[in-house]
């Protein structure tokens, strides 16, 4: 089985990586000649997105967002899909995805919606979480492709499915670092011992890995830089208001969580770390950091 893989960036090359470590015949591309350069020797190199398509069985996409998605999809549906699979790896909208399997099915292709959960470092590792949506017959035929690259695969349902999953595990993420920032720089304009704070409600069930993260890195340790951009996300909170809009109900929390981080890029802190949001609840207490 012939293997392609376009998106070498810092999530996709370690997830292409590690296809190669397990053995398949894997051809890549990227818009960027430096990403390239680091598979030149192991792997084959395309010269497009569409030359590489049709020498594979099967693609993954690892892109920005599903506008980028939807502009490769349309390309490879216009030389044809029939007998071939796509697996995005990409966040996306569960929408765009029911659209994009709608007309691959009726081409006579393959196509699952399979967002990663985890760093650049777990996908180096081999140790991602991949939730899947599409054909179950599908998810069974590359499964093991999948786990190549995956700590745990799930099945979670049909098309769309898997971004569904992975759009509510970023928003409560990205949510537990706009509220541990708020909270905490309150305890510290109030003269508490911010430390002190933390580590009593580590004992109790608001603890959880993504509150000690957040807390330790952008309240005590004053380190800020971490995490996926505050573009990032920006992007997928917009998605997840996406899914609001498609049932048509409000979401007061997610508006007031999309107002944080918009206030965060006009503060130029948009290519910065995720936990850079921090910077807004200090401004708003009146502490400077700087």
């Amino acid at each position: 089985m012939k293997i392609g893989f376009i998106g070498l960036g810092k999530m996709g090359s370690g997830v292409c990586s590690n296809l190669i470590k397990n053995g398949y015949d894997t051809t890549v591309y990227d818009i960027s000649d430096e990403a390239m350069k680091r598979f030149d020797g192991k792997a084959r190199l395309a010269n497009s997105d569409v030359e590489l398509f049709k020498m594979c069985d099967v693609t993954f996409l690892s892109l920005p967002g599903y506008p980028e998605v939807e502009e490769m999809t349309d390309k490879f549906l216009s030389v044809g899909v029939k007998g071939k699979a796509v697996i995005d790896l990409s966040t996306s909208t569960p929408m765009s995805s029911k659209a994009i399997h709608a007309k691959f099915k009726a081409a006579g292709g393959d196509y699952l919606d399979a967002p990663l959960t985890g760093t650049p470092v777990h996908a180096a590792e081999g140790k991602l979480a991949v939730n899947v949506g599409g054909d179950k017959e599908d998810f069974d035929k590359y499964k093991s492709i999948i786990d190549c690259f995956a700590r745990a695969t799930n099945y979670i349902g049909s098309a769309g499915a898997g971004n569904v999953v992975k759009l509510v595990n970023n928003y409560i993420g990205i949510l537990t670092s706009a509220i541990c920032a708020e909270a905490f720089t309150l305890v510290e304009k109030m003269g508490y011992d911010v430390e002190r704070v933390f580590t009593i409600i580590q004992d109790s069930s608001v603890d959880s890995l993504a509150y000690r993260n957040a807390v330790s890195n952008m309240c005590i340790k004053k380190s800020f830089n971490h995490g996926f951009t505050v573009n990032f996300c920006l992007k997928d909170l917009s998605y997840f208001k996406m899914l609001f809009e498609e049932i048509k109900a409000p979401s007061f929390v997610l508006d007031g969580a999309l107002n944080v981080y918009k206030l965060a890029r006009i503060m130029g802190l948009g290519d910065k770390g995720a936990t850079e949001v921090v910077k807004v609840a200090y401004r708003n207490v009146g502490i400077d950091i700087e």
